[in-house]
């Protein structure tokens, strides 16, 4: 090659890699170079493709949570630390958001989304919310990570089948909690010689008993004011009434409620529970009603593992001043339950630092002193139950490594679009207010049209 043809060829080439830095972030810097090169003294034209060295990731996690009360501040530290551990060179760049279970945070997290401008990662419950997400196109479907670990293998089939939506399963899961946990006043229990109820008839026994023995008690706490609380006590009575199949089904909108005499009898036995139930109901969240119990103004209270956490924080001890047992537990023990879990943003300015993140939320070296402190179960079944100080935690981790298909997701998971739920947990609510069978019994055959439930449920498998 002659002198001339190298100096254009090499200008063109620098050229070309000056231009390809110029493109935005993410814009593959690759050009085709047009060169003439001598061959055997005949001028030829050829086509090279250059490209230039990318910059390498610079080594930040950017993530949105919503573990920012008492309890869940302390786990999301545990959480962080276990990453740094593994990790000591990424820079986390927290954005959580406080509100109670994440709502102010699903509020500003939509807007980055919809706005192109994603966080790395976030968290997001399993369930109708994922799928929420997915549907949206903001998340990248984990298929090689989940082979990569063989996350499947450990951990529930129910908790995979909630992160799973069309056959990908998009997220990983870091625990579990379990929604139908009823919470008692131990020593006011032993006081009366009163045991545990764990079917409907025995809870209304036992507040029969207490109302007598405690007229200025209220025998069952409820915090209205979040509504999902109401609906918690309700989806106890209909798992017993209906069954863990019609559960599903309900669910799924595959029961016509309008003519179902399981849906109108789990209702019509609500009704009888709700003179029981404290009249405050209505103006407290789901932690004031569990304050109930500490203060001496209810004996019990139906919440998830997170109560646990709370109870603790102020000052009473698990087996001592509380105990608590799944509710109901016949026709079968069934726990209702919802994961905590986090993915890959499409965009994520940070991928390879997010599947770093990600294969720590899947370890026992973080889900155990993250969970722990937080109050759910571990997603993993191969980490040791007395892992956990208390022991409702390690009855419950036990039931769930013997019994891995007894899950069924809850009204925070929601089998049903999220839509719907909300509206359903309004409807639930204002029962309890007004106990009106046949008027609450139209208002959700409504809701199961209007939302097109039949349809939008239809990815959830169980078991």
């Amino acid at each position: 090659m002659s002198k001339r043809w190298l100096i254009v060829v090499t200008a063109l080439a620098v050229l070309s890699l000056v231009l390809a830095a110029c493109q935005p972030q993410g814009v593959v810097k690759t050009v085709v170079v047009t060169q003439v090169v001598e061959v055997k003294g005949t001028p030829e034209v050829r086509e090279v493709v250059v490209t230039a060295t990318p910059k390498p990731e610079e080594r930040k996690l950017e993530i949105f949570h919503w573990w920012t009360a008492g309890g869940e501040r302390e786990a999301a530290d545990a959480m962080f630390k276990a990453f740094k551990e593994k990790y000591p060179d990424v820079e986390i760049v927290e954005n959580p958001v406080a509100g109670g279970g994440g709502v102010s945070h699903r509020v500003v997290l939509q807007a980055r989304l919809s706005a192109g401008l994603p966080p790395d990662t976030f968290q997001t419950l399993g369930g109708a919310e994922l799928k929420s997400y997915v549907d949206g196109g903001y998340l990248v479907p984990l298929d090689d990570l989940w082979a990569e670990l063989k996350y499947a293998d450990v951990i529930p089939k129910p908790l995979a089948n909630a992160v799973t939506i069309n056959g990908h399963p998009y997220t990983v899961p870091l625990n579990m909690h379990i929604q139908n946990i009823l919470y008692y006043n131990k020593p006011l229990f032993d006081e009366l010689k009163l045991t545990p109820p764990t079917t409907f008839d025995e809870l209304i026994n036992v507040a029969k008993a207490v109302k007598a023995a405690k007229p200025n008690m209220a025998p069952l706490a409820l915090g209205a004011k979040e509504k999902w609380g109401a609906a918690f006590v309700f989806d106890s009575i209909l798992l017993e009434v209906g069954g863990p199949e019609y559960y599903v089904k309900l669910y799924k909108g595959e029961i016509d409620v309008k003519t179902d005499a399981t849906f109108r009898t789990a209702l019509e036995k609500f009704k009888e529970l709700i003179p029981f139930i404290n009249t405050t109901n209505p103006g407290l969240t789901w932690d004031e009603s569990c304050g109930l119990l500490v203060s001496g103004d209810s004996a019990m209270v139906i919440m998830g593992t997170w109560a646990i956490g709370y109870f603790k924080s102020r000052g009473w001890t698990p087996g001592q001043e509380f105990g608590a047992v799944t509710f109901p537990q016949k026709p079968e023990r069934i726990l209702l339950f919802h994961p905590d879990t986090y993915g890959l943003t499409k965009g994520a300015p940070h991928p390879k630092t997010t599947m770093d993140w990600l294969r720590v939320v899947a370890s026992p070296e973080l889900q155990i002193p993250t969970d722990v402190i937080q109050g759910g179960l571990f997603a993993r079944l191969d980490i040791d139950p007395k892992e956990f100080p208390d022991p409702i935690r390690q009855e419950l981790m036990t039931y769930v490594r013997e019994n891995p298909t007894k899950l069924i997701l809850d009204q925070h998971g929601s089998i049903a679009p999220f839509s719907f739920t909300q509206a359903y947990w309004d409807a639930i609510a204002a029962f309890v207010v007004a106990p009106d069978v046949d008027a609450t019994i139209k208002t959700v055959s409504d809701l199961f049209t209007t939302y097109q439930v039949k349809e939008g449920a239809a990815w959830y498998q169980w078991p």
